[in-house]
């Protein structure tokens, strides 16, 4: 009897053998299937983050340009405001001195 259970010992231990070979290949496989996942979750992670990136830059360089158009206009409103100013200023300085010489003619007359 023991003779005839050392054959079956073996048999069971190479087919015992055999199944956790192919389990360690299901895992692997498995194992690989998971990483490639997630590679592609990371790949696409990075792309939606590059994505948005991209749109806050051209969100920042619209406002970047928006606020430089809005000082341009600011400066030039700003110029118009002291030309006119100096314009009125002028006017005024040159009726008082109308007024002030038609003043002197009556007083004169």
């Amino acid at each position: 009897m023991a003779s005839g259970s050392k054959p079956d010992e073996l048999i069971n231990l190479q087919a015992e053998n055999r199944h956790l070979k192919e389990m360690v290949a299901a895992l692997r496989d498995e194992l690989e299937r998971m990483r490639i996942a997630q590679q592609e979750h990371l790949q696409k992670s990075l792309a939606s983050a590059n994505d948005e990136i991209g749109q806050l830059k051209g969100t920042i360089t619209a406002l970047r340009e928006e606020l430089e158009r809005q000082k341009v206009d600011h400066e030039e409103r700003s110029s118009i405001l002291e030309r006119a100013g100096r314009e009125e200023a002028k006017q005024l300085h040159e009726m008082i001195t109308a007024l002030r010489t038609q003043l002197e003619g009556y007083a004169r007359g």
